[in-house]
């Protein structure tokens, strides 16, 4: 129902659209539409002044008597044609083909002169010529200038020119001023304007956009901006080559009246879309809203791996019933995935446990085996090497034994290892933590990667190893402390005694196997040794703990990193 009203409102919308969108245009066009009239009567109008400037001045022309005559037998013919149009012409005059005024039919003018460029044009072209506006050189009145050749045997002889007053057109159009407030000019082949109504220069166009209005052919039309900023429909015709006349009509009124049509039209159509958005909304509610807040109920109430349990209301839709039973579907599946997904994980676990178990024996084994080897060998040097590897692999094998007691096989608690791995060390070589030397383990509440915990081990392992070895001889007493602090991710290791301290005759034990292995695991674990000799010695390491979440290190680097190792664990005793 809902859907069905939706795709019902989308051509009405659709059409009620557009229907307010033409109305808009249509009444926009309604200025260019009137301007173009209005150009029409009025090209009409002053067209027909023009032409009756060229029919009489090419009946003009075809007299003989003009140049054949006397000048004063001339001056009165062209007399009798002016005071036939009295207030149209200025003055009609004749020149010959040098440029000089032969004869006129105003009789002041005695002097011959030269006239402008208008009447050498006419007679280059062999047609009809209008000039520029200008004030003329007799009169002193605006005026614009027609001018036609003589022609006999085919060529130019001369020139008949007549003064049109600008004044005549005004005249013309002064009982149709103001009608429908529409604004006339002519505008001559320079672009200059003359008002025929009561216009201002401001009323204009752009130049640019007048002289496009110039140079269209027929009648143009177009919406534009005055030069005072108001919106006006301009229109222009063409009366003759160089002369056009221009009609601007204010559309500011037009524009607001547009608009309204436009505003009552977009109002309509929102009234309409409010009243399908209500229906579609309070429907939607009722049909898909409720039984969908309903069904988030039920969703929300249910623990996964308890069954779903479908309850289907009266009047759900079929969409909300099958997203029900998907759901109940998907429950089910889930409950199932969950139950194998835990199987799997106790699988795993057992598993890991069982892999740790093992290598923590297998590695127990091995050390067992170095310390009957070290029994049977009589160099006390090569006894002391097997009892140094016994003492690593016994660290390694500690280290799994933690990861399968505490079933975290990725991470180990530090301090209870540390505690372990010292006592270890100590008892490897023949003491008892708290006689003749103590260990003091200061570690805070840390866990540390697998990754990590072996390099650890390796070089906790080597370093308490040397303190006992060589720096408590002759039933020399001290402390052996083991501190592990943590700073955010930044971990510091420190491990120092109070005994002699190592002795390096000439650097040689600095090149022994057991600090290049120091080495080797703190650039395993990131960090740089210091060792210290003050009254003992003290072995500063500071490296980034690895946290849990963080990505693996890439197999490559990882492979390079214990090539390395094992590079520098081949090295030879120096």
């Amino acid at each position: 129902m809902l859907l069905l009203l939706m795709v019902a409102s989308v051509p009405v919308i659709g059409i009620a659209g557009a229907n307010a969108v033409l109305s808009y245009e249509a009444e926009l066009a309604a200025g260019r539409r009137n301007a173009t009239i209005l150009v029409d009567i009025a090209a009409a109008r002053h067209g027909s002044t023009i032409a009756s400037l060229r029919q009489t001045l090419q009946g003009i022309a075809t007299d003989t008597r003009l140049l054949r005559d006397t000048a004063e037998s001339c001056s009165t013919l062209l007399s009798t044609f002016s005071a036939a149009n009295p207030g149209r012409y200025s003055n009609i005059w004749v020149m010959d083909r040098d440029g000089q005024t032969r004869c006129s039919s105003i009789a002041l003018l005695t002097t011959p002169q030269k006239d402008s460029a208008t009447a050498h044009r006419a007679m280059m072209g062999r047609d009809f010529i209008l000039g520029p506006f200008q004030q003329g050189a007799v009169t002193g009145r605006p005026v614009i200038i027609g001018a036609v050749p003589i022609l006999a045997e085919g060529e130019a002889q001369g020139v008949i020119a007549a003064g049109l007053l600008l004044e005549y057109f005004v005249r013309s159009e002064g009982r149709d001023q103001g009608r429908q407030g529409q604004r006339i000019w002519l505008v001559d082949a320079e672009g200059s304007a003359l008002p025929l109504t009561q216009a201002g220069a401001i009323e204009l166009p752009e130049p640019g956009m007048l002289r496009q209005l110039q140079d269209a052919s027929g009648i143009a039309a177009l919406e534009a901006r005055s030069q005072a900023g108001a919106d006006y429909a301009y229109a222009s015709a063409r009366l003759a080559p160089g002369l056009s006349v221009l009609v601007g009509l204010p559309i500011g009124e037009i524009r607001s009246a547009a608009m309204a049509v436009l505003l009552r039209r977009v109002a309509e159509l929102a009234a309409f879309l409010l009243a399908c958005l209500v229906v579609i909304v309070v429907g939607a509610d009722i049909a898909i809203a409720r039984p969908l807040r309903r069904l988030a109920a039920r969703v929300r109430g249910w623990q996964p791996g308890a069954p779903f349990g479908r309850a289907a209301q009266r009047g759900e839709p079929e969409e909300v019933q099958a997203l029900e039973q998907a759901f109940d579907d998907a429950a089910r599946a889930i409950a199932g995935r969950e139950e194998e997904l835990q199987a799997a994980l106790r699988q795993r676990d057992l598993l890991m446990a069982e892999i740790h178990h093992r290598v923590k024996n297998n590695l127990q084994i091995v050390a067992s085996l170095l310390n009957l080897q070290a029994g049977r060998l009589r160099d006390p040097r090569a006894r002391a090497e097997f009892a140094t590897a016994r003492d690593r692999v016994q660290a390694l094998a500690t280290l799994h034994r933690h990861l399968y007691t505490n079933r975290t096989f990725e991470v180990i608690a530090l301090r209870p290892f540390l505690e372990e791995l010292g006592h270890q060390l100590f008892a490897a070589m023949g003491e008892r933590p708290g006689q003749r030397i103590k260990l003091a383990v200061e570690a805070d509440e840390l866990e540390i990667l697998t990754d990590q915990a072996v390099s650890l081990a390796l070089l906790i392992t080597e370093t308490v190893t040397n303190a006992i070895k060589h720096g408590f001889p002759d039933a020399r007493s001290g402390t052996v402390t083991i501190a592990v602090h943590a700073e955010g991710d930044e971990v510091t290791l420190t491990v120092r005694d109070d005994g002699l301290g190592l002795r390096l005759e000439d650097n040689a034990q600095d090149r022994g196997i057991g600090l290049t292995l120091i080495r080797g695991f703190a650039q395993h674990l990131g960090g740089e040794v210091e060792i210290r000799q003050a009254g003992g010695t003290e072995l500063r390491l500071r490296f980034t703990l690895r946290r849990r979440e963080a990505e693996p290190e890439p197999p490559l680097r990882r492979e390079r990193a214990e090539g390395g190792n094992e590079q520098v664990a081949a090295q030879p005793e120096a």
